[in-house]
């Protein structure tokens, strides 16, 4: 007998035969870069709640804002290496890192708080797979993860190094504070126009095969499934932070754009577009994008604030043109590599 095409979960939505669950509208594209411009849905996106101010801006600044003040050394300690400030910064990485990963990870994951409800794949995540290290999908991402928080740290460090030693171009809210915020606006932008581009490096064959394989056996992903990479792609994935050589800055930009490259994945491989709290309350995730991205591997390298997949040409959308479309795509490459 056929499997039937679609079913009916046990929160009333429709699954396709694979499980996967779709929210019926668009990847949503973040308006600011994107065209035409629409004032109303612009605004909207800026100031409004989710948007790009809130909740996660705002969480990164309180977050950020408490490291800075009470869990990061002074200058003069940081002007010569020592084995314990680095020890001090790694171990509160370590801390906020397991706290963030973990507070996602209960929730959505190991106490299932709203079961599938808003669930793009209706599986769980997977146990008893030679697949992964530790035959489990969690343990291995786990580890994965805090290999991650290493490299974050070591970047991290060497940075406030240079900072404490007056080798980086810096500038303060008190001397520049349109700037200032300005550059802790863009800092997100950057971060998501150089994931792009490393992004499409590593899924170059030879980089793929050696390196980037490993994030991709995580087809059904969770929030520990964000940080699980090879030490490779670790190393060009933070990276990123590397832009304050060049771009005057204060540390709180670049904590900003280290923290976000740390902790983001956490959100953008939840597996869910809304975080639901009951019957009557939910924040929206919508990063759809990124598990399209999971599930067919060569569509949207980047995320929906720098549109770089729409000018490229490889953004799927979610739709079932999309769908037809890139199918076509696939079929064709792998026709070209057979003649």
């Amino acid at each position: 007998m056929a499997k039937p095409k679609t079913t009916i979960d046990e929160h009333g939505q429709i699954r396709d035969r694979r499980g996967e669950w779709r929210s019926g509208r668009p990847v949503f594209l973040e308006p600011l870069l994107d065209r035409p411009w629409d004032l109303k849905g612009l605004l909207r996106w800026m100031f409004g709640f989710p948007g790009m101010l809130y909740p996660w801006f705002a969480i990164y600044m309180f977050v950020i804002g408490i490291s800075y003040a009470f869990f990061t050394p002074e200058f003069e300690v940081m002007k010569a290496f020592a084995w314990g400030w680095v020890a001090e910064i790694f171990v509160r990485n370590v801390v906020i890192a397991t706290l963030w990963y973990g507070a996602f990870h209960l929730w959505f994951i190991k106490y299932q708080m709203q079961g599938r409800k808003k669930k793009y794949n209706g599986n769980w995540m997977s146990k008893n797979n030679p697949t992964f290290l530790f035959n489990d999908q969690v343990y291995d991402n786990v580890f994965w993860g805090y290999v991650g928080v290493l490299f974050w740290s070591a970047y991290e460090c060497g940075m406030w190094m240079l900072y404490a030693n007056n080798m980086l171009p810096f500038i303060s809210f008190e001397t520049s504070p349109i700037y200032f915020c300005l550059l802790m606006l863009a800092v997100p932008f950057w971060r998501n126009f150089h994931f792009y581009w490393i992004h499409r490096l590593i899924h170059w064959k030879p980089l793929y095969d050696w390196v980037h394989y490993l994030h991709h056996k995580n087809v059904n992903v969770g929030p520990w499934s964000g940080m699980a990479m090879h030490p490779v792609e670790h190393l060009f994935y933070f990276s990123s932070i590397l832009i304050h050589l060049v771009v005057p800055s204060h540390p709180l930009h670049m904590m900003f754009n280290a923290f976000q490259t740390g902790l983001g994945p956490a959100v953008s491989h939840s597996g869910f577009d809304e975080i639901v709290f009951g019957d009557e309350m939910a924040v929206k995730n919508d990063r759809y994008m990124h598990y399209l991205h999971h599930r067919f591997h060569n569509v949207n390298f980047g995320e929906s604030n720098v549109p770089l997949d729409k000018w490229f040409g490889s953004l799927h959308d979610g739709t079932p043109e999309a769908d037809a479309h890139f199918r076509e795509v696939h079929t064709a490459r792998v026709k070209a590599q057979k003649t």
